[in-house]
């Protein structure tokens, strides 16, 4: 396929700019330095659901805990996680 110069600057690029990119860097540092600064269980069970997508039957299972207490974890971490990284909480 043969195109001009004129033809390939109308092709939209969609690789983020300089700024967009930067930004996005640093956030990823800060959630990163968020999850190391959680306890090893909670750090351990995030990352079991969402890095691991386990059920949190299975984490349970996993850590010797109630279902119960495997959501309050969850929450916990990711309370802390969003006043890090200044984010709201999604509505339900």
């Amino acid at each position: 396929v043969n195109m001009d110069d004129a033809a390939l600057h109308e092709i939209p690029d969609g690789a983020p700019d300089q700024e967009a990119a930067a930004l996005a860097t640093d956030e990823m540092n800060r959630a990163l330095q968020a999850l190391h600064a959680l306890p090893v269980r909670r750090q351990a069970i995030f990352l079991a659901k969402w890095r691991d997508e386990k059920s949190q039957g299975e984490i349970a299972a996993e850590f010797g805990l109630h279902k119960r207490s495997v959501q309050k974890e969850l929450t916990r971490a990711e309370l802390y996680l969003r006043k890090i990284l200044r984010r709201p909480k999604q509505p339900s």
